[in-house]
């Protein structure tokens, strides 16, 4: 099993769903061979573009 950090860019490209860049980094978190690990900030990073883009389902889910 792979330990893999995810930071706030690759969880950002996963949630707009429509580029290339998209698809890898969903390819990435459905890769059930890897342990995925992060940080306390992702949360600060990600969580303004739920507010910006107003993705309420996002925002209850914090």
């Amino acid at each position: 099993m792979t330990r893999t950090f995810i930071d706030s860019g690759v969880l950002i490209a996963a949630a707009r769903a429509n580029t290339i860049r998209s698809l890898a980094a969903l390819e990435i978190l459905n890769d059930g061979d890897r342990f995925f690990t992060s940080s306390a900030f992702i949360q600060l990073e990600t969580l303004p573009n739920t507010f910006h883009f107003n993705n309420e389902m996002i925002q209850i889910c914090w």
